[in-house]
């Protein structure tokens, strides 16, 4: 190899790394010194607000420059405000971040007019988790087997997003006789609720937050799980011998419509940005985020709290979402119409 090709190749590779290392400064510079805003969809001490805020204590470190977070609680329609706000209202430039509900995927593929957002176009973070839904009664109400839900009616508490999807559809493909009562702020609530006799239930509460935010409700005996619902049975679950919701169902049809409605449980604990922020602060999020998840202090915390962390990758949550938008029609149609019948909140 001739000397100037050696040396050009050389100044190409020292350029290279100056430029990354020019990208990394310029995103430094932006970040430092900042108190970046974490928006979460829910009122503070449910789950998202669990997920949110142990996430707020860990990302700034992994960050180029080091910037403050801080969690600002915009609970409401089921995660439906914090969306269209951070879809629609805050600044895209990188100093705003947010935890969203994996169930407004449903509401944007079936054109609900207050869905002001596309799933797919904001910057992804990731998932700090993938897990599964359950619902948890109290003793009394004496359930023993999935088709005990299908025996009678039980009264549960919906704090609106999953807690109102979940038991609505179930409802409607599976034959389950939940009767919602709505207006509960957050999961915490609910649980206080069951306990002095106010309801029966909650159904759709993710498995990753039920489990340390209630933790005092099932070592008590006020609670227990009696369904896991989700696109294949939690490890955990399934080694206690919680029934899975596909027990509910025998033909492939409702298979289906049930596959669909859950696919988002792939990305159960969803952090994204806004659209069209500047690619190296996406790249610079998206990096500090999977750092962050994978950080031994982290990880400790999340132990000590009794939180779930699997970490699910930007591309892994673009595939559940392309699984979802590009389901057959068929499937769509069916399960879109099962949620109507039931009287879904978001459709």
């Amino acid at each position: 190899m001739k000397r100037e090709h050696v040396f050009g190749l050389a100044l190409l590779s020292c350029l290279g790394v100056q430029g990354g290392a020019n990208a990394q400064d310029a995103v430094a510079n932006f970040y430092r010194g900042k108190q970046l805003s974490l928006f979460v969809g829910s009122a503070p001490g449910g789950g998202y607000d669990l997920y949110a805020r142990i996430v707020q204590r860990h990302l700034g470190k992994h960050l180029p420059g080091s910037p403050d977070i801080i969690v600002q609680n915009m609970p409401g329609a089921g995660g439906l405000i914090v969306a269209n706000h951070l879809y629609n209202r805050v600044p895209r430039d990188g100093s705003v971040i947010g935890h969203i509900q994996g169930p407004l995927t449903i509401r944007q593929i079936a054109d609900s007019k207050n869905a002001l957002y596309d799933m797919r176009k904001f910057g992804w973070l990731g998932s700090a988790n993938n897990s599964s839904n359950v619902c948890v009664f109290p003793p009394r109400m004496n359930v023993k087997s999935a088709k005990d839900l299908q025996a009678r009616e039980i009264i549960i508490g919906g704090s609106g997003g999953s807690t109102t999807y979940v038991p609505s559809f179930l409802n409607a493909v599976a034959g389950t006789k939940f009767k919602i009562v709505a207006g509960y702020q957050s999961t915490t609530d609910i649980s206080i609720a069951v306990e002095r006799g106010e309801v029966d239930g909650i159904c759709g509460w993710g498995w990753d937050s039920a489990k340390s935010n209630a933790k005092s409700f099932f070592e008590r005996g006020v609670l227990k799980v009696g369904l896991d619902v989700g696109v294949e049975p939690h490890p955990d679950l399934k080694a206690d011998g919680v029934p899975f919701v596909m027990d509910l169902v025998n033909d492939d049809v409702s298979r289906s419509a049930l596959g669909f409605a859950f696919g988002y449980l792939v990305y159960i604990r969803p952090f994204v940005t806004p659209p069209d922020i500047p690619a190296d602060r996406l790249k610079a999020l998206q990096a500090a985020f999977e750092a962050t998840l994978k950080d031994k202090d982290f990880l400790a915390d999340a132990e000590k709290s009794d939180i779930e962390i699997r970490y699910t990758s930007p591309e892994q949550v673009r595939g559940a979402l392309d699984k979802a938008f590009n389901a057959p029609e068929s499937v769509k149609t069916n399960a879109l119409a099962k949620l109507r019948e039931a009287g879904f909140e978001g459709l």
